[in-house]
């Protein structure tokens, strides 16, 4: 707060949850905070100790390790083993598929019920640019009462 005083933030508007580590070993903080401080944090970067720091809404979809489908873990899932690289019955682990193989499952899924609007399923199912996903992050943040 005293670093970062032009934002005019007080201790009750932030409340930290947890810290986590991403892929390339970097720490992320994950604070709560109201919808006033949000705004207040939206565009900026903040201080934190010597470091600056870029700030994003923490979103997390549950995706399943199993089936490589969303909403559900892979302890509750009750669909196939799908490779979620090629979308053939076989782990991650077994894959041997190359680039032009990549095959979303949640995309095929997508174009099966909507041949009128089909979206391009060449790519992974651990693709964040992956339109089902995108639709899931953006399904999920209009539920948010921001």
């Amino acid at each position: 707060m005293k670093q970062n005083s032009e934002l005019y933030i007080a201790k009750e508007d932030i409340t930290p949850r947890f810290l986590f580590k991403d892929k390339r070993k970097v720490n992320n903080l994950v604070i709560e905070v109201n919808s006033t401080t949000r705004m207040k944090f939206l565009g900026k970067k903040i201080k934190l100790g010597w470091n600056m720091c870029n700030v994003d809404d923490y979103i997390k979809i549950n995706r399943c390790y199993k089936c490589s489908k969303f909403n559900h873990r892979a302890q509750d899932c009750k669909g196939e083993l799908t490779c979620p690289i090629c979308a053939e019955n076989h782990s991650l682990q077994e894959c041997k598929a190359t680039k032009e193989q990549y095959k979303c499952i949640n995309c095929t899924n997508f174009n099966k019920y909507n041949q009128k609007l089909p979206v391009n399923a060449q790519h992974s199912s651990l693709d964040n640019s992956c339109s089902c996903y995108q639709n899931m992050l953006r399904r999920f943040t209009e539920t948010i009462d921001y």
